[in-house]
């Protein structure tokens, strides 16, 4: 009962905030200005002096239940009460005296002050010490990272910004909930009340990890609900770290960050300190990148307001002049771009260079790029990242980056470039971190492997399927499920194709001796067991993306491999709703769905889907609904089957409604705008 009474002070408290301001104002408009207020005052003060005592009360029972700084709960709590005398003395000077009173006001002032001053270590408690005078969150506000990562220490300019943003109002110096702050280092290996919160012995079992793991609603997950969460990428930084040991002193290059972790870091910050701070440019409008979207390029703003771009054309098989041309109009925006796994030449190279003058980071992993292409590069004069893993560039190809004066990642893993060759440019150009993969290994701790690559290009079937998987490098072994549980290194070791004859879906991922265990591979394989008798939806598709109507959701045959090449329908700002005739009563215990996402085009995957079951056409009983979790950042283009099983149900009809977003999320630059949901196929099995 105590602790639920000192948690009203937090009720409480602005009461008398509103009251004694407001009856200040009054006595002051009233001895000078309008003598009728003066009955208000003392109504004010009445109720001013009440509230002030009946926050202070619970104020000081709440203070006994959680850990605040000393020095700021002493101030806040004897100028709180100290308010509520000065509010109870100034009531009875202005019941007994009056404003004519010559202490009337003075008194009443320094209440007000009193007021104020306990308002700020208040504010001090729940938000930091610098909250009034270092800017809104004062500790708890994020410090940019690093565009350039390698030289970037992990803890100081990448892990406590995260840390401060995320947990910061509740386990700062100035307010220890559970005895535990953790924005220094001595903080965190301290620990709280329940002992330490990382254990680098056994990270999977660190308390900091598990309790940011736990179920949004449960009564242990951190942040609590109604707070800012992690985001997946933050999540993953995380266990990361801890991971690796915590490093707090060592820097990024030193650690062997994974490439996946590292893109998402500076793909959404841009720094002070980076050469493109010179750069004075206006903030793209919109409709130019509406009009790239529409042409199949994926163009998007570093951050929001921000005038830099980064186009991602990564995969594309298609890539030529001309459609490099088509961003001739923002070139000079764009300081990011990725043309990895791509069919980008020395030609292509080229041109994008010539188009971009200003690009900071450039992904040209596994394209056919030669050292004659680099030579296009030596212009690029604010090009700090490059990646040429797996190309057939040698050292020749080093000779025009030397010109490159902000040059400062460099990957060459699987390129012909010998270790000599990199001696010599390390020579003749101080300060690159190199990357050469496995040959890093003894310096820079374990290197991640790829996630395995998945040869089996069709995801549907009739009788029965082979699934073939490769590792991608090496000897690395490949361990699968087929249970939907993720792999580990005990799991089915890959040794051949994998015979399923059921709707499967195979995860797998890559482990090697030495290195870090590669991230999750997975795909949905569809057993077909019903052709349709009819189809029809409760509302059409765009007419942009029509495609052959609602028969294209049972036809069995898969989308294009963008949402542009045809196959797919596309729904903006709606759900996708069908129903779907069998022809008569079919046992049916599975759904699957088919879609597209494109987060830089406005198109994101189901956030549900709902399956509902009639005998008659006409009334529908629910039988199934999952939600699926929305991308919280830019994602790599791709579709995806989303199949949910249910206990059987033996029924003719069904509806089948596939749930969109239906508006872009608050980190996208088109956000509260409609964004899109695309579906190729509809199955039942």
């Amino acid at each position: 009962m105590l602790d639920f009474v000192g948690k009203l002070h937090l009720l409480l408290l602005h009461l008398p905030i509103g009251f004694l301001l407001l009856g200040f104002i009054l006595a002051l408009t009233a001895q000078r200005r309008a003598p009728a207020l003066r009955p208000a005052v003392g109504f004010t003060l009445f109720w001013g002096m009440i509230s002030a005592f009946a926050a202070a009360v619970p104020g000081y029972l709440l203070s006994r239940q959680s850990d605040y700084d000393e020095q700021l709960l002493f101030w806040h709590q004897w100028l709180g009460i100290g308010t509520a005398v000065l509010s109870a003395a100034v009531y009875l000077l202005h019941r007994r005296q009056g404003q004519e009173s010559s202490y009337f006001l003075p008194v009443f002032g320094l209440t007000v002050l009193t007021l104020s001053l306990t308002g700020h270590f208040g504010g001090s408690l729940t938000h930091g010490s610098g909250f009034l005078f270092e800017g809104s969150g004062g500790e708890t506000e994020a410090a940019p990272t690093a565009v350039n990562l390698d030289s970037a220490e992990v803890f100081a300019d990448v892990v406590l910004p995260v840390l401060k943003q995320k947990c910061g109002n509740c386990h700062s110096p100035s307010k220890r909930k559970g005895g535990l702050a953790i924005l220094t280092k001595e903080d965190i290996l301290k620990g709280g009340e329940n002992g330490p919160v990382i254990l680098t012995d056994n990270p999977a079992n660190s308390p900091l990890l598990k309790t940011i793991s736990l179920p949004p609603d449960d009564d242990y997950h951190m942040p609590p609900k109604g707070k800012t969460q992690l985001t997946g990428a933050e999540k993953q930084l995380l266990e990361w770290w801890i991971g690796a040991g915590a490093p707090f002193g060592k820097t990024v290059a030193e650690c062997g960050m994974p490439e996946s972790i590292r893109s998402v870091l500076v793909a959404n910050v841009k720094p002070a300190g980076s050469p493109l701070d010179a750069l004075k440019l206006e903030a793209v409008n919109a409709g130019k990148l509406m009009k790239l979207r529409e042409a199949g390029i994926s163009a998007n703003p570093l951050a929001k307001e921000s005038p830099f771009l980064q186009v991602n054309l990564a995969g594309r098989k298609d890539l030529s002049a001309d459609l490099l041309r088509k961003l001739k109009d923002i070139g000079e925006h764009v300081v990011q771009l990725n043309l990895g796994h791509s069919n980008t030449d020395d030609a292509l190279l080229a041109e994008a260079a010539k188009l971009m003058p200003h690009l900071n980071r450039l992904h040209l992993e596994q394209t056919a790029v030669t050292d004659a292409g680099l030579a296009s590069l030596s212009s690029l004069e604010f090009l700090e990242y490059l990646n040429l893993h797996q190309t057939a560039v040698t050292d020749a190809g080093l000779d025009p980056l030397l010109s490159l004066p902000h040059l400062r990642s460099l990957y060459l893993w699987q390129t012909r470039i010998t270790t000599e060759g990199i001696a010599r440019f390390a020579e003749r150009k101080n300060g690159v971190f190199i990357n050469k993969g496995i040959e890093n290994d003894s310096i820079f701790g374990e290197v991640g492997l790829k996630p395995p690559a998945f040869k089996t290009t069709t995801e549907i079937f009739t009788d029965s399927l082979s699934v073939e998987l490769e590792a991608g490098f090496g000897n690395a072994e490949v361990r699968y499920t087929l249970d939907g549980a993720d792999p580990d290194s005990t799991s089915t070791l890959y040794a051949g194709p994998i015979a399923i004859r059921a709707s499967t879906e195979v995860k797998a991922r890559a482990f090697k001796k030495g290195w870090t265990s590669s991230g999750l591979s997975s795909r949905q394989f569809v057993k077909v067991r019903y052709k349709p008798a009819g189809i029809r939806l409760e509302r059409g598709p765009s007419e942009r993306y029509a495609d052959k109507g609602p028969q294209t959701l049972a036809d069995f045959a898969r989308g294009g491999a963008t949402f542009r090449t045809g196959g797919w329908l596309g729904f903006e700002g709606e759900h996708c709703v069908a129903y779907i005739d069998l022809g008569k009563a079919e046992e049916v215990s599975r759904v699957a769905v088919s879609a597209y996402e494109d987060t830089g085009s406005w198109i994101f995957f189901p956030k549900a889907l709902r399956v509902s079951a009639s005998a008659d056409g006409k009334n529908y009983k629910k039988v199934k609904e999952v939600s699926y979790a929305v991308a919280e950042g830019p994602t790599q283009p791709g579709s995806k089957i989303f199949a949910p099983a249910f206990e059987a149900v033996r029924s003719r009809y069904f509806k089948v409604e596939v749930l969109s977003v239906m508006k872009n999320p608050k980190w996208h630059p088109g956000a509260g705008s409609p964004c899109w949901v695309f579906v190729d196929e509809i199955m039942l099995e």
